[in-house]
């Protein structure tokens, strides 16, 4: 009885072995994106976007896309966009929303992330001063001494000092200037302009293009990208050695003006938080 059963069982499994061997052998093939879960394609599409907007390469981002075989593309980009928006996924959506744009689908709610830097028209001649003080008691900063602008953040032998800024603060008749205040942060800490744009009931005020200009530079940002904080704030980081300049809506009329990165005594720079109140009704 013994021997029968060894035998049947060598017998099964040289069937076995032959069976998975020469008759029905396992073809291993490449798996494509286009084959996995719903769930990985979207990952696919997410890793694809923040590829994108890392070094900008389309054509490698193109053929990834291909990858999945989606006839309705750009479709589901922004089906995915709005999912992840509305999650709060801010860095998933703004990278998503360059891609959908890439793709011919930009919409409506996209347009927030896809604001680009761009040099603003020059300063009309007309902008004069009007000298109003600030609530709060906060004050621009002063121009440092020649000996120290020639030094400070400078590598050895540039000499170059940084001119005073060009532009003055011109108070729209919209807006109000509620605070200014010089904060110094930790010496690890990029700098930042904080800006918190108010309604005028002092509710936070979202959707608000914010300008930041330099000599030879501008940017921008929009209000209530990171609702966390205060639904109307939005932030900039600041380079040593640099005027600043702050405007809303047109980056010719600016309100605050001189913003810098100064050192300050716990060996960081010094940030700006700006609040400005919104007097339309």
């Amino acid at each position: 009885m013994k021997r029968l059963l060894i035998v049947l069982f060598v017998a099964g499994l040289s069937l076995g072995v032959v069976y998975a061997r020469w008759l029905d052998p396992v073809r291993v093939t490449d798996a494509s994106p286009a084959q996995v879960t719903a769930a990985f394609r979207e990952t696919w599409i997410s890793l694809a976007a923040e590829a994108l907007a890392q070094d900008g390469d389309w054509e490698r981002t193109r053929a990834r896309l291909d990858a999945l075989r989606d006839p309705n593309l750009p479709q589901t980009v922004s089906a995915l966009f709005d999912r992840l928006d509305a999650h709060g996924d801010k860095a998933a959506a703004r990278a998503l929303a360059q891609l959908a744009d890439r793709l011919g689908a930009r919409t409506a709610n996209m347009s927030v992330y896809l604001i680009t830097p761009v040099t603003p028209s020059p300063p009309r001649a007309s902008v004069a001063a009007t000298s109003r003080p600030i609530a709060g008691g906060g004050r621009p900063p002063t121009a440092t001494s020649p000996a120290r602008a020639a030094t400070a953040g400078r590598s050895p032998g540039v000499t170059t000092t940084p001119r005073p800024p060009t532009l003055v603060p011109t108070y729209s008749p919209t807006y109000q200037v509620l605070s200014q205040v010089a904060e110094c942060t930790r010496a690890a800490t990029i700098p930042q302009i904080r800006v918190t744009l108010q309604d005028a009931a002092g509710h936070g005020l979202p959707g608000v293009t914010v300008w930041i200009t330099w000599e030879g530079g501008a940017d921008r940002f929009v209000t209530g990208l990171k609702p966390e904080i205060d639904a109307g704030y939005g932030d900039f980081y600041m380079l040593r050695d640099r005027y600043y300049n702050l405007s809303i809506d047109h980056p010719e009329s600016v309100i605050v003006a001189g913003l810098r990165a100064e050192t300050c005594a716990a060996g960081g720079l010094t940030a700006w938080r700006v609040v400005i109140r919104s007097l339309a009704r």
